[in-house]
């Protein structure tokens, strides 16, 4: 399988980066062949500019939307790695999502609302947050689930093998956890 992992946090000596390496490890451990889109390393510009409504009027795209839209195109997987921020994705993630994931690309209006055209994608997210686990089971986590996985990727973009992992508490926990989650990384590197 061929996958590509999107990958936002701008520190490469983060926990999220150690977990981008031990699930790129379980990658390559099993045969699959990886890409890693590091938004913050190739200073991607999150931007939603006047460029970009091109694919509402069918013309073509900004050359580093193409970029990423060729990657994903060949990719038989997509990987989000990333950290919670304010109960989102960072807003470099973000702007990657408006603009690669487009009207014409990733889904378009049909007769009966909207058409996914990524339908054949495995998707995984795998996302750090700083409180506990607790603190997400009290609705937050179903409603950013219900965000991210279920409206935006299933919905519009017509993935309906899509996956949502947090690791908690990341900032608190002991370095047994943490170790653990990177265990935890890595098996579903191999598992996917």
């Amino acid at each position: 399988m061929k996958v590509l992992i999107v990958y936002a946090h701008p520190n490469p000596q983060s926990f999220n980066h150690a977990i981008l390496e031990s699930f790129s490890k379980g990658l390559k451990d099993t045969g699959h062949s990886f890409e890693v889109s590091d938004l913050y390393a190739m200073k991607f510009d999150p931007c939603f500019k006047l460029a970009d409504f091109a694919q509402y009027e069918g013309k073509p795209m900004p050359d580093d939307v193409l970029e990423q839209q060729k990657r994903v195109a060949e990719a038989e997987g997509l990987v989000f790695i990333y950290p919670i921020w304010w109960y989102d994705y960072p807003a470099i993630l973000k702007g990657w999502i408006d603009r690669v994931l487009s009207h014409g690309f990733a889904y378009k209006m049909a007769e009966k609302g909207i058409e996914g055209l990524l339908k054949d994608k495995k998707v995984l997210l795998i996302n750090t947050a700083l409180a506990d686990e607790a603190h997400y089971k009290t609705g937050i986590e179903n409603a950013m689930q219900t965000v991210m996985v279920h409206a935006g990727l299933k919905d519009v973009c017509g993935i309906q093998n899509a996956e949502h992992t947090f690791f908690y508490g990341v900032g608190a926990v002991d370095k047994e956890i943490l170790k653990k989650y990177l265990e935890t990384a890595y098996r579903l590197g191999k598992e996917f």
